[in-house]
Protein backbone atom coordinates (compact mmCIF):
# COMPACT_ATOMS: atom_id res chain seq x y z
CA UNK A 1 0.00 0.00 0.00
CA UNK A 2 2.64 2.15 0.66
CA UNK A 3 4.71 1.69 -2.16
CA UNK A 4 1.51 2.11 -4.38
CA UNK A 5 1.08 5.73 -2.43
CA UNK A 6 4.58 6.48 -3.11
CA UNK A 7 4.23 5.76 -6.78
CA UNK A 8 0.99 7.72 -7.41
CA UNK A 9 2.93 10.78 -5.92
CA UNK A 10 5.36 9.72 -7.91
CA UNK A 11 3.14 9.83 -11.19
CA UNK A 12 1.37 12.96 -10.34
CA UNK A 13 4.51 15.23 -9.70
CA UNK A 14 5.93 14.19 -13.01
CA UNK A 15 2.32 14.97 -14.61
CA UNK A 16 3.01 18.33 -12.62
CA UNK A 17 6.16 18.58 -13.96
CA UNK A 18 5.50 17.73 -17.40
CA UNK A 19 2.81 20.51 -17.38
CA UNK A 20 5.08 23.15 -16.30
CA UNK A 21 7.80 22.77 -18.43
CA UNK A 22 5.03 22.66 -21.36
CA UNK A 23 3.29 25.96 -19.98
CA UNK A 24 6.81 27.48 -19.33
CA UNK A 25 7.62 26.73 -23.40
CA UNK A 26 4.23 27.34 -25.03
CA UNK A 27 2.13 29.47 -22.51
CA UNK A 28 -1.45 27.65 -21.73
CA UNK A 29 -3.26 28.36 -24.48
CA UNK A 30 -0.62 26.02 -26.95
CA UNK A 31 -0.65 23.53 -24.35
CA UNK A 32 -3.17 20.38 -24.28
CA UNK A 33 -3.68 18.00 -22.30
CA UNK A 34 -2.85 15.01 -24.50
CA UNK A 35 0.44 17.15 -24.95
CA UNK A 36 0.89 16.73 -21.23
CA UNK A 37 0.37 13.12 -21.25
CA UNK A 38 3.05 12.67 -24.47
CA UNK A 39 5.60 14.85 -22.27
CA UNK A 40 4.98 12.98 -19.23
CA UNK A 41 5.08 9.68 -21.16
CA UNK A 42 1.75 9.11 -19.27
CA UNK A 43 -1.78 7.81 -20.48
CA UNK A 44 -4.93 10.44 -21.17
CA UNK A 45 -6.62 8.47 -18.80
CA UNK A 46 -3.68 8.90 -16.28
CA UNK A 47 -3.63 12.57 -16.84
CA UNK A 48 -7.84 12.55 -15.94
CA UNK A 49 -7.25 9.97 -13.30
CA UNK A 50 -5.16 12.77 -11.11
CA UNK A 51 -6.47 15.88 -13.21
CA UNK A 52 -10.08 16.13 -14.37
CA UNK A 53 -8.82 19.19 -16.64
CA UNK A 54 -6.32 21.37 -17.23
CA UNK A 55 -7.13 24.49 -15.17
CA UNK A 56 -6.62 21.89 -12.23
CA UNK A 57 -3.21 21.38 -12.90
CA UNK A 58 -3.26 25.19 -13.02
CA UNK A 59 -4.28 25.12 -8.90
CA UNK A 60 -2.37 22.38 -8.61
CA UNK A 61 0.99 24.47 -9.54
CA UNK A 62 -0.43 27.97 -8.30
CA UNK A 63 -1.10 26.44 -4.74
CA UNK A 64 1.83 24.90 -4.11
CA UNK A 65 4.14 27.96 -5.65
CA UNK A 66 2.40 30.41 -3.15
CA UNK A 67 2.93 28.10 -0.11
CA UNK A 68 6.40 27.33 -0.85
CA UNK A 69 7.14 31.22 -0.70
CA UNK A 70 5.02 31.64 2.54
CA UNK A 71 6.99 28.57 4.12
CA UNK A 72 10.36 30.27 2.91
CA UNK A 73 9.56 33.49 4.24
CA UNK A 74 9.04 32.53 7.60
CA UNK A 75 12.44 30.41 7.22
CA UNK A 76 14.26 32.83 5.98
CA UNK A 77 13.44 35.94 8.34
CA UNK A 78 15.78 36.95 10.91
CA UNK A 79 12.88 37.95 13.47
CA UNK A 80 9.37 36.75 13.72
CA UNK A 81 6.92 38.36 11.75
CA UNK A 82 3.18 38.61 12.02
CA UNK A 83 0.61 36.81 10.08
CA UNK A 84 -0.26 40.15 8.05
CA UNK A 85 3.34 40.34 7.15
CA UNK A 86 4.21 37.01 6.49
CA UNK A 87 1.39 37.48 4.00
CA UNK A 88 2.41 40.53 2.53
CA UNK A 89 5.82 39.56 2.27
CA UNK A 90 4.33 36.44 0.20
CA UNK A 91 2.45 38.34 -2.06
CA UNK A 92 5.70 40.42 -3.12
CA UNK A 93 7.67 37.50 -3.68
CA UNK A 94 5.08 35.41 -5.34
CA UNK A 95 3.89 38.86 -8.17
CA UNK A 96 7.51 39.79 -8.55
CA UNK A 97 8.55 36.24 -9.22
CA UNK A 98 5.86 35.62 -11.78
CA UNK A 99 7.07 39.06 -13.64
CA UNK A 100 10.25 38.44 -13.49
CA UNK A 101 9.96 35.79 -16.27
CA UNK A 102 8.50 36.52 -19.89
CA UNK A 103 7.44 32.99 -20.02
CA UNK A 104 5.73 33.08 -16.23
CA UNK A 105 3.99 36.37 -17.05
CA UNK A 106 2.51 35.08 -20.19
CA UNK A 107 1.00 32.28 -18.75
CA UNK A 108 -0.29 34.01 -16.05
CA UNK A 109 -1.75 36.59 -18.33
CA UNK A 110 -3.95 33.66 -20.65
CA UNK A 111 -4.98 32.03 -17.17
CA UNK A 112 -6.59 35.42 -16.22
CA UNK A 113 -7.96 35.90 -19.49
CA UNK A 114 -9.71 32.88 -19.81
CA UNK A 115 -10.65 33.36 -16.12
CA UNK A 116 -9.33 29.99 -15.15
CA UNK A 117 -9.98 28.93 -12.02
CA UNK A 118 -7.48 28.75 -9.86
CA UNK A 119 -9.63 27.67 -7.05
CA UNK A 120 -5.97 26.37 -4.81
CA UNK A 121 -4.76 29.46 -4.76
CA UNK A 122 -8.31 31.46 -4.23
CA UNK A 123 -9.14 28.94 -1.23
CA UNK A 124 -5.18 29.79 0.16
CA UNK A 125 -6.14 33.67 0.05
CA UNK A 126 -9.78 33.44 1.36
CA UNK A 127 -8.27 31.47 4.38
CA UNK A 128 -5.59 34.09 4.96
CA UNK A 129 -7.82 37.16 4.40
CA UNK A 130 -9.75 35.96 7.18
CA UNK A 131 -6.87 34.77 9.72
CA UNK A 132 -5.53 38.39 8.61
CA UNK A 133 -8.44 39.86 8.88
CA UNK A 134 -8.77 38.35 12.66
CA UNK A 135 -4.97 38.72 13.72
CA UNK A 136 -6.22 42.82 13.18
CA UNK A 137 -8.84 42.36 14.46
CA UNK A 138 -10.85 43.54 12.09
CA UNK A 139 -14.86 43.12 12.13
CA UNK A 140 -16.39 41.01 9.08
CA UNK A 141 -18.89 39.00 7.27
CA UNK A 142 -18.60 35.97 4.79
CA UNK A 143 -20.18 38.34 2.56
CA UNK A 144 -17.18 40.47 3.36
CA UNK A 145 -15.27 37.83 2.50
CA UNK A 146 -16.55 36.99 -0.45
CA UNK A 147 -16.76 40.75 -1.74
CA UNK A 148 -13.27 41.01 -1.03
CA UNK A 149 -11.93 38.01 -2.84
CA UNK A 150 -14.64 39.25 -6.39
CA UNK A 151 -13.34 42.72 -5.86
CA UNK A 152 -9.65 41.73 -5.83
CA UNK A 153 -9.70 39.35 -8.45
CA UNK A 154 -11.62 42.25 -11.02
CA UNK A 155 -9.10 44.59 -9.90
CA UNK A 156 -5.87 42.54 -10.68
CA UNK A 157 -7.57 41.47 -13.54
CA UNK A 158 -7.93 44.51 -15.30
CA UNK A 159 -4.27 46.05 -14.32
CA UNK A 160 -3.18 42.93 -15.81
CA UNK A 161 -4.71 43.20 -18.79
CA UNK A 162 -3.38 47.01 -19.44
CA UNK A 163 -0.25 46.36 -17.73
CA UNK A 164 0.50 43.24 -20.36
CA UNK A 165 -1.42 44.78 -23.02
CA UNK A 166 1.01 47.88 -22.51
CA UNK A 167 -1.44 50.20 -21.80
CA UNK A 168 -0.64 51.36 -19.07
CA UNK A 169 2.93 52.42 -17.83
CA UNK A 170 3.80 50.66 -14.94
CA UNK A 171 7.56 48.92 -13.61
CA UNK A 172 7.61 45.27 -12.61
CA UNK A 173 7.59 46.95 -9.00
CA UNK A 174 4.91 48.96 -9.63
CA UNK A 175 2.09 46.54 -10.90
CA UNK A 176 3.24 44.30 -8.40
CA UNK A 177 2.73 46.51 -5.29
CA UNK A 178 -0.17 47.67 -7.13
CA UNK A 179 -1.75 44.11 -6.44
CA UNK A 180 -0.87 43.81 -2.85
CA UNK A 181 -1.68 47.26 -2.07
CA UNK A 182 -5.55 47.01 -3.59
CA UNK A 183 -5.73 43.68 -1.48
CA UNK A 184 -4.78 45.07 1.64
CA UNK A 185 -7.02 48.12 0.61
CA UNK A 186 -9.96 46.23 0.34
CA UNK A 187 -9.72 44.56 3.71
CA UNK A 188 -9.35 48.55 5.06
CA UNK A 189 -6.00 48.30 6.52
CA UNK A 190 -4.10 51.24 7.16
CA UNK A 191 -2.73 52.76 4.06
CA UNK A 192 0.40 53.87 5.77
CA UNK A 193 0.55 50.48 7.50
CA UNK A 194 0.77 48.57 4.00
CA UNK A 195 2.83 50.81 1.92
CA UNK A 196 5.74 50.53 4.93
CA UNK A 197 5.34 46.94 4.87
CA UNK A 198 5.58 46.36 1.19
CA UNK A 199 8.90 48.53 0.92
CA UNK A 200 9.96 46.05 3.87
CA UNK A 201 8.99 43.30 1.37
CA UNK A 202 11.19 44.57 -1.59
CA UNK A 203 13.79 44.80 0.81
CA UNK A 204 13.55 41.16 2.12
CA UNK A 205 13.07 40.40 -2.04
CA UNK A 206 16.30 42.06 -2.49
CA UNK A 207 18.04 40.24 0.07
CA UNK A 208 16.81 37.31 0.14
CA UNK A 209 15.16 36.32 -3.13
CA UNK A 210 14.61 32.27 -2.91
CA UNK A 211 16.01 31.57 -6.60
CA UNK A 212 15.75 27.94 -5.89
CA UNK A 213 11.46 28.51 -5.69
CA UNK A 214 10.35 28.64 -9.23
CA UNK A 215 6.71 29.12 -10.64
CA UNK A 216 7.41 27.34 -13.51
CA UNK A 217 10.80 25.90 -14.05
Amino acid sequence: MVAKSRKGIMTKQNIITAAKSLFYERGYNKTGIQDIADFANVKLGTITYYFKKKDDMIADIYNTFFMALYDYVSEASEKDLNLYTKYCYTLVLYYAKILSDPSNTLLYYEVLAKNVDSGGYLNITKTLNRSCLDFLNKSYTEKDLEIIALAEFGARKELFMDYYEREINFTKEQICAYFVKTLFRLMDLDGDMIRNTIDQAFRFLEEKNPEDIRFLV
